[in-house]
């Protein structure tokens, strides 16, 4: 399993594969694993509101900061920041069924300063 981030390297043609990708997950119906449910009631947002949120969203491959593709190329899992609130933005990890594997709430001014660039693939130097 390869792992890529847009602030480190993504192939060229992976462009394609990532707007098929979400354009797939974008004609599924969301499903959510327990730990995101618990996830999002351990961090006391407010359920309704997000789940709410989330029904309605229609994901963008824009918003697609981090992938991860097997050996052969296939998409099996995407990391999408979208706006919430203004102030604050969405991380939803999608798996290929449009499972949410996990989510969480960051402000958007968080940039990820901390990113260890070595976890992914590098680009041809």
């Amino acid at each position: 399993m390869q792992r890529y981030h847009k602030n480190v390297y993504i192939p060229n043609n992976d462009i394609i594969k990532l707007k098929d990708f979400t354009c797939q997950l974008n004609v599924i119906k969301w499903q959510y694993t327990r730990h995101t449910l618990d996830n999002i009631k351990w961090r006391l947002y407010n359920i309704q509101d997000i789940l709410l949120y989330i029904k309605a969203l229609q994901l963008d491959y824009n918003d697609i900061f981090e992938y991860y593709a097997s050996d052969n190329g296939t998409i099996s899992k995407a990391c999408y920041r979208v706006n919430y609130k203004g102030l604050f933005d969405l991380i939803l990890v999608i798996s290929s069924e449009k499972n949410i594997v996990t989510i969480y709430v960051n402000s958007q001014g968080d940039n990820h300063e901390t990113l260890d660039k070595g976890i992914y693939r590098q680009g041809k130097k």
